[in-house]
């Protein structure tokens, strides 16, 4: 059986792919950047990072806008918090120049420059989490990832009213193709992840399924959970990656949780780890899961990514040949989705 290769390292370790990366897939492609939630009152602002771009979401009177989050007189960041809200417009915190929800500019300290604009973004919104794209020509998000949207209801039919309830975050000394390579195989959970493989998920059910920009997660819930939920509460297990850094992904007992992956550098790379509940405050079984999950399924990965990223820079490091289940749908046992992204990386960058 000839099996697929792993990239070639300097895919990992060359500044100049990092940044034809930037240009040709985070400018072009759709990326989760929070939930409806977070700007659910007029005036209410989330700031972040596409790419390298900084963009900021904004309520205007109901209505929920994106822009550059850049001021038009001299480039200065118009709002440097992660989150507020204002008062009708956003003052420039340089020059004071200032503009209304819409972007549009209303003030100059008196004087007059013409009109003005803050450049928009396009932000689409899927069972309550919202998602940017910097290419005004890009496909629809629906287009995108179809379906996608009522297979998250289904298991998680509450999503859109969820409140941001914990956020816990890390840079990762490794290339964002790396983490989202490990996040999306399970071939290293039975080896790694004892926590995750007896107490949240049964190993056997395990499912990881390439649809084009999404990779859609399944499993069946642990019969011995390692949190508590009630058992009224689903036990279906269910991840929905989108490419090419943002996962939705629903725990047995419907608890929600985001990864969001944040290129720094080529060889750095910040994790945004989210919990999505029916309160900002966390009850105590709630922060039980939040605790088991991050203490190991997701700190049990980080030395790995690190060391991953050491050895794509070593000499000795030819790629070797990937597992692959002739079904095209991996288990625990088989990494399809590795060469499934490469494919997405390939054909963005020769695009």
């Amino acid at each position: 059986m000839d099996r697929p290769l792993g990239l070639p390292k300097h895919y990992y370790t060359d500044p100049d792919i990092f940044a034809a990366e930037l240009d040709k897939i985070f400018a072009k492609t759709w990326i989760m950047v929070g939930h409806r939630s977070q700007v659910a009152e007029p005036g209410m602002i989330l700031t972040t990072t596409v790419g390298d771009e900084p963009v900021l979401i904004v309520n205007d009177g109901g209505t929920i806008n994106a822009f550059y989050n850049i001021c038009q007189h001299r480039g200065h960041e118009l709002v440097l918090e992660e989150t507020t809200q204002v008062r009708g417009v956003i003052v420039c915190p340089y020059h004071a120049w200032s503009y209304d929800l819409g972007g549009e500019l209303r003030g100059a300290r008196g004087n007059d420059v013409g009109a003005l604009c803050i450049p928009k973004v396009r932000i689409e919104e899927m069972s309550g989490f919202l998602y940017v794209n910097l290419d005004p020509d890009a496909p629809a998000l629906a287009d995108t990832i179809p379906g996608i949207g009522d297979e998250l209801a289904a298991i998680a039919p509450d999503a859109p009213n969820r409140q941001l309830t914990a956020t816990l975050t890390h840079e990762i000394d490794a290339n964002w193709k790396i983490a989202v390579e490990n996040y999306n195989e399970c071939y290293h959970c039975p080896n790694v992840h004892k926590a995750f493989t007896a107490g949240v998920v049964s190993p056997a059910s395990y499912r990881i399924t390439p649809r084009g920009n999404c990779i859609h997660h399944t499993a069946e819930g642990s019969d011995e959970a390692g949190y508590t939920r009630s058992a009224e509460e689903s036990d279906a297990y269910g991840s929905f990656f989108t490419w090419p850094v943002s996962s939705i992904q629903c725990y047995p007992g419907q608890v929600l949780n985001t990864f969001r992956w944040i290129p720094l550098a080529v060889d750095r790379t910040l994790l945004i780890r989210q919990w999505w509940f029916d309160t900002t405050e966390p009850t105590a079984e709630q922060q039980e899961v939040i605790d088991l999950d991050w203490s190991t399924t997701v700190a049990e990965d980080f030395d790995i990514m690190d060391s991953v990223q050491r050895g794509m820079n070593s000499r000795g490091y030819t790629p070797g040949p990937l597992i692959v289940n002739p079904s095209g749908v991996a288990d625990v046992h088989s990494e399809n989705t590795v060469p499934h992204l490469h494919g997405l990386l390939r054909a963005a960058l020769d695009a």
